[in-house]
């Protein structure tokens, strides 16, 4: 029996999102207009894949396929989980994959109409419409046979995956829905594959954020639980649907991000069961392109179709909250001021319009100061090289933000998922440049707190003065660094207190001709360098940690003159490395020479190498070494620790030097501070020492300063 319940209070919710909630039973949706072509549990075509399912391989995948001598089944399909519709006991120890194909037909198709697929799956799959491949979970890369197993991936909550327009993925009459199912092992204890399709009018999608134009949507609810009392979806008493456990209401929603919340009762009014989902509603009204005519205020959510500029002495202010949804192409060019001022519970989006499209970027020229504070920046079309920018001529700038010729501040901001959420995406972030052909003139940047999370390039400057501060770079792509610097500024770069954790390829920090402080870092994990000190300049690098990086924790290279004070560089391919890189030709124009470096109170150990210094292979200059001087560290292996290729290259050994165990605390849990008794403490020169340590305490803490990083605490 229905119970009735009185009306909840109504939480108003804006623009674009759907998520569901994790850990409930309860999952909400909205209510498509579409229709269903393949529904959950209806029966497919199947071959348990002991063999190729076809010859040629990809003939399956067709429509004109013929399966008719496969089996037949209900998804979904597997064993071990108690919930599967056909269960294929015979897999495990026989085989890691099965091939299911579904037909259907289209009388016609809705072009603006998302076709979706849910499906739920361990643990990875390929899905083809008609042939053509246009999702894939947890697989590697490339063509797969019935003999590839998928990485590891637990079934129970089923993903929507937007594959596109249906009026161009659907043909009209007969279709395929092909997909083939692998397990990660042979010996895997449970396979699952549970795949429907149908598509979804009148809804954009960004993943799993749903953005609709009309403040008015029907919301379904679907629960397990059992003997319901009543249902409510935000706030408002549902009615129930045509199939046991699904109940539907009308929800009105808030321009900008809407939480809806839905709740099961019991007969005693107790709640039982509930979930939510985030809408993102974008009214008509909320569409911008073309040129600003006043200053102008955003909040809720807002659609930007084209390229929008804010001219000269008008400001464009973004409310906390707000989401920026980005067309195809669409930029924002500011020549006023652009505040995009979020707080950490209420972040302002610049974000694309629908899966599969990127946006083009946010330009800064000769614009007012300008901030983003708490901003999340993603989906911007911004692959590319940097080395595009080293020659003369005009220049198309790649990276998601770029500024010319006028300063920003970017603080507590995220950069994720540039261009996208693939695993090999490698769009670069942000660019700070002082030499634009067209809009020459000094830029510059505060970037503090702010996180880049598994994208190429973090941050990019030519010939200007950054401040990066506080950040968090992990999972860097690609051959662009995570900071790279090209050229002196006024005052120097400044990258302080920032955590490099693990990138996935190529170096942390490499100024390049440039005087860069650098100070207090920690950099773990890179295959490359920790840091690359290049060509013509005078950096100076203090209180740094550097541990485990494959070519070398520190490189002076081309010509540098580095100063290294207090750093610790621990389980590198080399401590130190001196010598010339080449590229003395275009594109870059690198200095020939050696690197020279002054180190100074600084610790390097468990280095297969400590210190290497080479010549460079150049014979037109006059001296084609490298040269160090060491001072008052401790280094593995002393004097004999260092290696020197060539006969211009030179070592200074000077006083207070080393070659003791330093006595970190918990060096495989990366404590690099040093215990009682270590050698390396009072041992430093007090006068060269900085001031704090890398934790900020004071220097010296004894009779005198120590070696390293860290100051050890009486």
């Amino acid at each position: 029996m229905m119970c009735a319940s009185a009306r909840l209070s109504t939480t108003s919710l804006a623009i674009l999102i759907l998520t569901c909630c994790s850990g409930r039973a309860m999952t909400l949706e909205l209510q498509s207009d579409g229709g269903e072509f393949v529904s959950a549990g209806e029966t497919w075509s199947f071959f348990r894949g002991t063999g190729p399912a076809s010859d040629p391989a990809d003939a399956w995948t067709q429509v004109d396929f013929d399966d008719s001598l496969w089996e037949t089944g209900a998804a979904g399909f597997g064993f071990g989980d108690d919930d599967d519709a056909t269960v294929l006991s015979d897999m495990q120890g026989s085989y890691a994959t099965i091939y299911i194909r579904k037909k259907f037909s289209v009388a016609a198709a809705d072009a603006k109409a998302a076709l979706e697929l849910t499906i739920d799956y361990d643990d990875g799959f390929i899905a083809y419409l008609n042939g053509t491949e246009l999702a894939r979970r947890h697989m590697p890369a490339g063509p797969a046979t019935y003999a590839t197993f998928a990485s590891s991936h637990e079934s129970g909550t089923p993903e929507k995956i937007n594959l596109g327009n249906a009026g161009d993925l659907l043909r009209v009459g007969e279709n395929v829905l092909a997909i083939e199912g692998h397990n990660s092992s042979l010996t895997s204890s449970d396979f699952s594959l549970a795949p429907a399709l149908r598509v979804v009018s009148g809804t954009v999608r960004n993943g799993e954020l749903a953005i609709v134009a009309s403040d008015k949507v029907d919301v379904r609810a679907k629960t397990d639980v059992m003997c319901v009392s009543a249902v409510t979806i935000q706030g408002i008493l549902a009615a129930p649907g045509a199939q046991i456990g699904l109940w539907t209401a009308e929800v009105v929603l808030e321009p900008g991000l809407n939480t809806v919340v839905g709740r099961v009762f019991d007969a005693d009014a107790n709640e039982v069961d509930s979930g939510s989902m985030q809408i993102v509603y974008v009214p008509a009204t909320n569409h911008l392109t073309g040129e600003l005519a006043e200053d102008t205020v955003l909040s809720g959510a807002w659609l930007l179709e084209g390229t929008l500029t804010v001219p000269s002495e008008t400001a464009l202010t973004i409310e906390p909250g707000t989401f920026v949804l980005m067309q195809r192409e669409a930029s924002i060019v500011v020549e006023g001021q652009l505040l995009a001022e979020g707080t950490q519970d209420e972040p302002i989006h610049f974000t694309h319009y629908g899966d599969g499209t990127t946006w083009k970027q946010i330009r800064f020229v000769e614009a007012e100061d300008s901030r983003l504070d708490h901003c999340i920046v993603e989906y911007a079309d911004s692959e590319g090289e940097h080395q595009d920018y080293y020659e003369p001529g005009p220049r198309d700038y790649h990276e998601a933000i770029v500024v010319l010729a006028c300063h920003l501040d970017v603080n507590d901001c995220t950069f994720q998922k540039l261009p996208n959420d693939g695993a090999n995406a490698e769009g670069d972030a942000l660019a700070v440049v002082s030499d634009d052909p067209n809009h020459p003139g000094d830029a510059s940047a505060d970037i503090r707190g702010c996180d880049f999370l598994s994208i190429g390039q973090g941050v990019h400057t030519r010939y200007s003065y950054v401040l990066v501060e506080d950040c968090f770079f992990t999972g860097k792509r690609g051959d662009n660094d995570d900071v790279d610097f090209w050229g002196e500024s006024t005052p120097a770069p400044r990258v302080r207190h920032n955590v490099f954790w693990y990138p996935e390829h190529d170096d942390a920090i490499n100024p390049t001709r440039c005087s860069a402080v650098i100070v207090g870092n920690l950099i773990v994990g890179t295959d490359d360098h920790g840091m690359v000190l290049r060509d013509a300049g005078s950096p100076i690098v203090i209180n740094n940690v550097i541990v485990d990086c494959a070519s070398a924790g520190i490189a002076i290279e081309n010509s540098c003159t580095a100063y290294l004070l207090n750093n610790t560089i621990v389980g590198c391919g080399r401590g130190l490395r001196l010598f010339d890189l080449g590229r003395w030709d275009a594109p870059y124009h690198l200095h020939p020479g050696g690197g020279t470096a002054t180190v100074v109170n600084c610790i390097i150990w468990g280095c297969p190498q400590s210190i290497t210094l080479a010549d460079s292979s150049n014979t037109d200059i006059d001296d084609r070494g490298s040269h160090l001087t060491v001072l008052y560290s401790d280094i593995e292996g002393g004097r004999d620790g260092v290696s020197v290729s060539g006969s211009q290259s030179t070592v200074v050994w000077g006083d207070g030097n080393i070659d003791a165990d330093p006595l970190f605390a918990d060096a495989e849990n990366l404590d690099f501070r040093l215990l009682a008794g270590s050698p390396a403490i009072d041992a430093a020169d007090s006068d060269e020492a900085p001031d704090t340590d890398y934790d900020g305490n004071r220097r010296p803490a004894g009779a005198g300063a120590d070696m390293g990083a860290y100051e050890f605490q009486p």
